[in-house]
């Protein structure tokens, strides 16, 4: 992603800025989820390249610096602690992603077979879903809160069926024969529950995107 230029930010209103630090996160997630695909693919080197990308990029860092300069000064649709709250939840994604970075580069595993490899990757699919889907109800907060609230729902509905599939990884993994790489097992363990981790807080903030809906929808 290109470097954002401070004069253009400045002239950036607060939906604008939010809308902007959305997709610059949203970004870089997807950008970790196309790593793990990678793993998946045993393409180790751009595995590394892509996770490595999400732990050393911070562009997202200026957006944040300008937009809590001018937040304090600005008239807002939505209170001031409810528009941070929002801006944290979105930089918390950024920190969740990046946690799972570090994890996953301390060890490259070889998947067990196909099976695993392929409900693996239904996951990764159903993150990369919610993801952008997140990021669409996010942009949509300042014009159309009924369509932000509509989103969110199907963001949950998708969560609910990665659930079952979570599980479904889970018993396969501790049903496979002792002799396996206790190494592997761990890590294939972490990393399926580091996906659903970034996926849960995907959905928590969805929900929180339903109560701001609600709350301020009574209002229109």
């Amino acid at each position: 992603m290109k470097e954002i230029d401070d004069e253009e930010l400045k002239k950036l209103s607060i939906d604008e800025l939010t809308k902007l630090f959305m997709s610059t996160i949203n970004a870089q997630n997807l950008r970790l989820i196309k790593g793990i695909e990678y793993l998946v693919e045993e393409d180790f080197s751009n595995f590394a390249k892509n996770l490595n990308y999400v732990i050393d990029t911070h562009t997202e860092v200026k957006i944040k610096k300008k937009f809590e300069s001018k937040i304090f000064k600005s008239k807002l649709m939505f209170s001031k602690a409810d528009r941070l709250k929002l801006f944290t939840k979105i930089n918390d994604i950024k920190n969740i992603g990046e946690h799972l970075a570090h994890k996953m580069l301390l060890y490259k595993a070889i998947f067990p077979d196909e099976n695993f490899k392929l409900q693996i990757t239904s996951i990764l699919k159903s993150l990369t879903k919610i993801s952008n889907l997140l990021a669409a109800a996010v942009k949509s907060i300042g014009t159309d809160l009924s369509k932000s609230h509509d989103i969110s729902e199907e963001i949950k509905d998708e969560r609910r069926r990665m659930r079952k599939e979570e599980w479904d990884l889970l018993n396969r993994l501790y049903n496979y024969e002792m002799d396996y790489l206790s190494r592997t097992f761990i890590y294939l363990k972490e990393l399926i529950e580091g996906i659903m981790m970034l996926a849960d807080h995907i959905k928590d903030f969805s929900e929180y995107i339903q109560f701001l809906a609600t709350k301020y929808l009574i209002f229109e």
